[in-house]
């Protein structure tokens, strides 16, 4: 079975809602409801390092025009707003190896990172570590995880994922910030069920496709010459 196959078995089973249930989705849209607030205040209050809680100004500008509690709206999507580099598995292979080593350097980006983007970071990457131990399936979805990562996060020991909380939070960034037609398509549905369904649907497909892409790339690096 491809990964695109796997994807597209583990969404039908999503929409039937056997896999991502309220104890998935209720801490995912919280998740969600906080990291929309970070990237309404980055503008104002990030400091210049703090270049993954940045969208570009049309789309920061949608955001900001959107009350607080109609955020939540926004929020309730069947997958995360934000990313931690999920689908490059090299790069957590790295991450993993350099914690579980007792690695104590500590990155210039992590370093200068804002405090409220550290301690996003480390609930962020826990909910992550539970949801990958307790359900792939469902951290493949909302997270858009290749295998290898899923890999990495199911061997990661507590300790050594607290580590890379600590000292790598500028792995954590908004979902396809290139994207700028996404972001104002997702403010555009603020009220309006029918485009919020239409993005939302919109998500899953690009996160399938881009996990077909890693996963193919995963598996090709695999392969003897």
């Amino acid at each position: 079975m491809t990964a695109g196959q796997t994807f597209a078995r583990d969404a039908h089973y999503w929409i039937a809602g056997s896999i991502l249930a309220a104890g998935v989705l209720e801490p995912l849209h919280e998740l969600n409801r906080t990291w929309l607030g970070l990237l309404a205040a980055a503008p104002r209050r990030w400091s210049m390092n703090s270049t993954g809680v940045r969208l570009p100004d049309p789309a920061s500008a949608g955001l900001l025009a959107i009350p607080v509690e109609r955020r939540a709206e926004i929020a309730c999507c069947p997958f995360s707003l934000f990313a931690a580099r999920f689908s490059d598995g090299a790069c957590w292979v790295g991450a993993a190896g350099n914690a579980q080593a007792g690695e104590h350097a500590v990155s210039d980006a992590g370093a200068q990172a804002d405090k409220a983007l550290c301690e996003f970071a480390q609930v962020a990457l826990f909910f992550t570590w539970h949801l990958v131990r307790a359900n792939p399936a469902s951290a493949r979805i909302v997270l858009g995880m290749s295998d290898q990562t899923i890999s990495v996060f199911s061997a990661l020991s507590l300790t050594g994922l607290q580590r890379i909380a600590q000292r790598r939070a500028e792995l954590v960034s908004a979902r396809w910030p290139e994207r700028t037609w996404f972001w104002l398509r997702l403010c555009a549905s603020v009220g309006r069920k029918e485009l919020q369904d239409e993005v939302r649907t919109l998500g899953l497909q690009m996160l399938a496709a881009e996990l077909a892409a890693a996963n193919g790339t995963n598996s090709a690096s695999g392969q003897s010459p």
